[in-house]
């Protein structure tokens, strides 16, 4: 650092020794160490006179990380008298380190002004980067962004609830005001009361449906425009309390190389900031709405707005989690999947029970008697029963292996989210199947029933096959790509089968032929 100052006192090589030094500074405690070579030093200031429009960029910028209060009235004065566009958000970006207040005013008429200004397009890039700047001196100016109030649960609104594919009617028979009708990527409901499908648990994501064209060409400028010409606006205003403007983010689902996604999106962004005339501003962390856009088979985009205005308290109770819990709607999905087959006031094991996800799910789907979740995870037990006490739900926890587990009653239901393979071999999780299934049948009673989760579809099936005693009643597909099934299994009491009895009679055996197998596998798909 002290050579790069030098030579900067000398004039030699400045706009790198300025771009060197800006990097040096981003670097902890090199702030205090270039203040201790200088004293009352106004050599970066010197610069913002400079001829060279990249000298004056990056001596701004050097000021601002300096918090050089001193150089303020100079930063003022070179950002007033800047004629080119591409250093002015320099001049802001350092006037945010420092107290500017007595600007508020010229910098909030500034604002208004690039507001009704009509860029060409060979400034638009610059003049939006001056107004991103100004938005955000704005904000500190009025102590941080002005949150909306969503307000609009009293009005019937067209919606879409996000499903886990093949599974869209399981969430559309729940849907009682407003129609509704299936589609790819969930439910789609037209005139749907909000505040009942805030309490369908089966869903992942409300999106709201925008009246415009449904397969957007991929230009920029043409999607901003048809934004700005659909009910985007109006929705946002009615819905809510607060004024303008609404800060986004943007969500583009393609199949586009992550630069070309990275430019489209950024282009994206400034035209809808345009053609709104900024009720729009694009934020990447004080975001309230995302403009999500998927595209299709035939590169069209098509549009829907996610709100983060609305309170969402399904899982409210999810304080904790782990890297494997099982996401709470898939958990929801498979209590309501398994709600014909659910015991009232039952006793209840889950037996890898993570941070209680599944099992609170279930208890939510219908009330239990007792309920026991077991886990080896000393933590995930702990946050488990954390997130119970926030769900005001009596659950017994019990930090111990599944397979050293005793109770001197038999429970009616025993849920599993098996484990995944992980660092297993294929013969040692076969194993712990094999010893699962033995133990379900020391826990269960008679007509108890197993809820199985996995994704080892082959070994679950050759276990029920090898243990007569346990009947499948119903099957589903949850996800075919990595071999996700959920199984419904039944303990009957049954003969003891012979020692010598042939392999081919336990194969025979009525496991899994009885009551309705559910697979949505790729006939649905298909058709779809």
């Amino acid at each position: 650092m002290q050579k790069v100052y030098e030579d900067l006192k000398q004039g030699r090589d400045i706009r790198n020794n300025l771009i060197a030094l800006k990097q040096m500074l981003k670097e902890e405690g090199a702030l205090e160490e270039y203040l201790s070579m200088t004293e009352d030093d106004e050599l970066i200031a010197s610069f913002l006179q400079n001829e060279d429009a990249k000298i004056r960029k990056n001596a701004a910028l050097v000021l601002g990380l300096l918090q050089s209060q001193e150089s303020i009235e100079k930063i003022w004065e070179a950002y007033v008298s800047e004629s080119q566009l591409f250093v002015r958000g320099a001049y802001l970006s350092a006037l945010q380190k420092l107290n500017c207040r007595a600007y508020e005013k010229q910098l909030k008429a500034r604002y208004q002004k690039l507001l009704a200004y009509e860029a060409g397009e060979e400034e638009q890039k610059h003049v939006q980067d001056e107004m991103k700047e100004l938005r955000r001196l704005g904000i500190q100016f009025d102590g941080g962004i002005s949150r909306h109030v969503f307000t609009g649960y009293h009005k019937p609104q067209d919606f879409i609830l996000t499903t886990l594919k093949n599974y869209q009617d399981t969430t559309s028979v729940q849907i009682e005001s407003g129609a509704a009708r299936v589609i790819p990527m969930g439910v789609q409901v037209a005139g749907g009361d909000i505040r009942e499908a805030l309490n369908i648990r089966t869903f992942r994501e409300m999106l709201f449906t925008l009246r415009c064209d449904k397969n957007l060409p991929p230009r920029p400028a043409v999607i901003a425009g048809e934004l700005a010409k659909s009910n985007m606006i109006r929705i946002l205003k009615e819905l809510h309390e607060g004024e303008e403007p609404f800060y986004f983010r943007l969500e583009i689902k393609s199949t586009m190389p992550l630069d070309k996604k990275s430019v489209f999106a950024k282009k994206l962004a400034a035209e809808i900031e345009q053609r709104t005339r900024h009720f729009l501003v694009n934020s990447t962390e004080n975001y309230e709405v995302e403009l999500r856009f998927v595209q299709n088979r035939n590169g069209g985009f098509y549009p829907c707005m996610k709100l983060y205005t609305i309170p969402m308290k399904r899982f409210s109770y999810r304080k904790y989690t782990t890297a494997s819990s099982m996401h709470p709607t898939l958990a929801a999905l498979l209590a309501e999947l398994a709600s014909s087959w659910l015991a009232e006031r039952a006793r209840v094991l889950d037996a890898f029970c993570g941070t209680g996800t599944l099992l609170m799910e279930r208890i939510y789907a219908l009330p239990v008697r007792s309920a026991y979740a077991i886990d080896t995870f000393a933590d995930a037990i702990q946050g488990a029963r954390e997130n119970a006490g926030i769900a005001h739900m009596n659950i017994n926890f019990v930090n111990r292996s599944f397979f050293e587990f005793e109770h001197e009653q038999k429970f009616q239901e025993i849920w599993a989210d098996m484990p995944v393979r992980g660092k297993k071999t294929k013969e040692e999780q076969d194993a712990f199947y094999q010893a699962f299934f033995v133990k379900v049948q020391e826990l269960l009673q008679e007509r108890g029933r197993v809820f199985l989760f996995c994704n080892e579809n082959g070994i679950a099936k050759k276990y029920l096959r090898l243990n007569p005693c346990l009947h499948l009643k119903q099957e589903f597909c949850i996800r075919e790509k990595d071999g996700a099934y959920f199984f419904i299994i039944e303990m009957r009491e049954c003969a003891k089968q012979p020692e010598d009895a042939p392999q081919e009679a336990l194969e025979d055996s009525d496991s899994g032929k009885e009551g309705t197998v559910q697979e949505a596998g790729k006939e649905q798909e298909g058709q779809q």
